[in-house]
């Protein structure tokens, strides 16, 4: 493997000011090899340099940017499909979490301190330290900690479009964007999710999707819906069947209070360990993969991919 490392930076991250980039490259170079900067520009551009690093066979390529810059950059390295070994045949992630929930950095232990974070990259680059992680796919699009659709996706993208807009967003806003936007009579039923996995079929009007846990964090408390989701287990799904908002309310202070606690009930289903799982709707569906809103479309398609990616560590 080569010992060439990209380092792909998002300036627009939310913590990205407090990075030494010129300190990164050093550090970095000192573990030995030749090390390259590049800046996205924009949207889509991490996928680009990555699949660019992938093709020419770089060793490591560097997220520094916050679970969008990361999901960017897997994708990259992922785009002309996994190899049959990651550790051999994929340049290794490296990851320096500098956005604002950083699910991605922390679920793997890497520090959210820039200056740790690049202590324990540059240790992982010295020693050639990998970690072999399983990531998700829904239809084109590779996910590393979790995706989701319906109502969940809904209020996530208005969140993360808040977040955009003013640079942060708080619980209290996030629960009143919920009960506002929580579907309700016809709604409902236009929004309703078709959902089939290993022979069985549930209506539901949300999904989410963990390939790891946490889910994601409100405020600073871990929202795990799918404790036993693991970097080395197929996908767990929960997905949200009944109709009351009153207890869908309960359901979630119980994900924040007892995160380690399976959820049952006559208003969830849960999928465990799923391989597959498919999705449609009468209704365009919103959708999100690592917290970043994709187009809706009608049909999904679900699929643990087994030791995908090499992740420096």
């Amino acid at each position: 493997m080569s010992r060439t490392t990209l380092v792909i930076v998002n300036p627009a991250a939310t913590r990205a000011r407090r990075v030494d980039v010129d300190a990164v490259v050093t550090s970095l170079a000192g573990a030995g090899g030749v090390v390259d900067v590049a800046v996205t520009a924009g949207p889509g551009h991490a996928t680009e340099l990555a699949r660019e690093a992938r093709r020419r066979g770089s060793g490591l390529v560097v997220a520094t940017g916050g679970d969008g810059t990361v999901n960017e950059v897997a994708n990259g390295l992922l785009v002309d499909g996994p190899a049959d070994r990651a550790a051999d045949g994929l340049p290794a992630l490296g990851i320096l979490p500098v956005g604002g929930m950083n699910v991605v950095g922390r679920s793997l232990g890497v520090s959210t301190s820039p200056r740790e974070a690049v202590r324990q990259l540059t240790a992982a680059a010295r020693t050639g330290r990998r970690t072999i992680v399983n990531v998700g796919k829904v239809n084109a699009r590779f996910f590393l900690f979790a995706s989701g659709a319906g109502f969940g996706a809904e209020l996530m993208s208005r969140v993360m479009a808040a977040r955009r807009r003013s640079g942060r967003t708080s619980t209290a806003r996030t629960v009143a964007e919920g009960v506002r936007v929580f579907p309700r009579g016809e709604g409902r039923r236009r929004q309703a999710l078709r959902i089939s996995a290993g022979g069985s079929e549930r209506q539901a009007f949300a999904l989410l999707v963990a390939n790891t846990s946490p889910y994601a964090y409100l405020g600073g408390w871990p929202l795990n819906p799918c404790p036993a989701a693991a970097w080395d287990k197929d996908l767990e799904a929960l997905a949200f069947t009944g109709a009351s908002l009153p207890r869908h309310a309960f359901l979630l202070a119980r994900m924040l209070a007892a995160p380690r606690r399976e959820h049952t009930g006559r208003a969830v289903a849960r999928f465990s360990g799923a391989v597959d799982l498919s999705v449609t709707s009468q209704a365009p569906i919103a959708l999100h993969v690592d917290g970043e809103p994709l187009p809706r479309c009608r049909t999904l398609s679900f699929h643990s991919v087994r030791q995908a990616l090499a992740v420096a560590l």
